[in-house]
This record gives C-alpha cells, structure tokens and sequence, in this order.
C-alpha cells in the first residue's frame, strides 16, 4: 500500500504532536523531581528532529509539484 505525500505528512505531523507532548511531559516531571533521565530525554529530542526534517523534506517536494502543475 502506497501512500502518498500529502498523507504522509498529516501522519508525520500527528506524531509530531504526540512525540511533543511526551517530551514536554518528560521534561516537566524532570524539573519538578530534579531527577533527569538524559537517554530518554535525549531520544526524544533525536526522534522529534529527525520528523521535523522529514515534514519539512516531504513539504517541500509537494509544494513543488504543485508548483510545476501550475506553471504547466
């Protein structure tokens, strides 16, 4: 099953989301506790840029396909 890049980039962006708030709820309870964990917080952080550059790839060819379609 083929999926295509608009599709992908909603999926993207609802992990996007999800992946936020659990690092924004990590990172919370760590400056309430004082108790970092680093890994995880780190993971995190790694997964949230690697969707980003991938939204913003994905992106990017869309809009460029849309714009040839036009010019055509």
């Amino acid at each position: 099953m083929k999926l295509d890049n608009k599709t992908l980039i909603y999926v993207y962006a609802a992990v996007l989301f999800i992946l936020t708030f659990l690092f924004v709820q990590r990172l919370i309870t760590s400056f309430k506790t004082q108790e970092f964990d680093y890994l995880r917080l780190s993971v995190n952080l790694a997964l949230l840029i690697y969707i980003i550059i991938k939204v913003v790839k994905l992106g990017k060819v869309e809009n460029d396909k849309k714009e040839n379609n036009e010019q055509s």
